[in-house]
């Protein structure tokens, strides 16, 4: 795949030894796109959800499948799946928005789902910045947006593959 620049990138696995850079990329993105949303309660709780033990090692076992979009050496961006289909975290690095890496990210999600399960569905908990880019990408909500005890806010999505 090709950046405005000319440069290419690929996505891959999430190399095992990149997980705490992947993590950091998706709290710098929440930082500046997000937080002010959530206030500080959910940006806590969005902050002990990456960090947490639990889901580092459901990703080390491969029970969290995290794509990366790498550029050389640098991630650009990241999408998670978890439950199966749920798509759980995805964010691209500010310096390369707008350039189709969320798109192909859940393009790559799509493909492993028809390959390597029989779901049918991607699920989402978006965001409320987020609701317009899943929406281009097919998404329908499925509730109405949700504010959870944690302080995390939310509006239920889904879309068939």
């Amino acid at each position: 795949m090709t950046l405005k620049d000319g440069t290419t990138y690929t996505i891959i696995p999430c190399p095992a030894d990149r997980w705490d850079d992947a993590t950091e990329l998706a709290f710098r993105v929440f930082l500046k796109y997000e937080a002010k949303e959530y206030g500080e309660k959910g940006t806590d709780s969005f902050a002990r959800f990456l960090s947490s033990t639990t889901l580092e090692k459901l990703f080390r076992t491969g029970r969290y499948i995290v794509y990366t979009a790498m550029k050389g050496n640098d991630i650009l961006g990241l999408a998670s799946l978890r439950s199966g289909n749920h798509l759980s975290l995805l964010f691209v690095d500010e310096a390369y928005h707008r350039q189709g890496i969320a798109s192909e990210l859940i393009k790559k999600v799509q493909d492993y789902l028809l390959k390597e399960t029989q779901y049918q569905t991607l699920t989402v908990h978006s965001s409320p910045y987020g609701i317009p880019f899943y929406e281009r990408m097919g998404f329908k909500a499925t509730d109405e947006q949700i504010t959870a005890e944690d302080g995390i806010i939310y509006t239920p999505m889904q879309m068939y593959i």
